[in-house]
């Protein structure tokens, strides 16, 4: 069994958010599947393409993260936020 190596404890989030990078002129759409202070799940239509860094904004009232990828899998994206 693996164990949990997140710094933080993460909670079910299942909400809208996009992502952003440079050279990407819209924002490209995915579901946020859980989040903590430290990082969150993230599942797109596809990860082809998708720099090991980026910004997240998860709603319009939330301010937009920098994130790094920690790992990838399939379609999903662990990431974690850059202070």
């Amino acid at each position: 069994m693996d164990a949990n190596r997140r710094a933080a404890r993460r909670t079910d989030a299942f909400r809208i958010g996009a992502i952003t990078f440079e050279n990407q002129a819209t924002p490209i759409d995915c579901l946020v599947w859980d989040q903590s202070e430290t990082g969150a799940q993230i599942e797109l239509e596809t990860v082809e393409g998708i720099p090991d860094q980026f910004t997240l904004e998860m709603t319009a009232y939330s301010r937009p993260r920098a994130c790094t990828v920690v790992w990838r899998k399939e379609r999903k994206l662990g990431v974690s936020f850059v202070k």
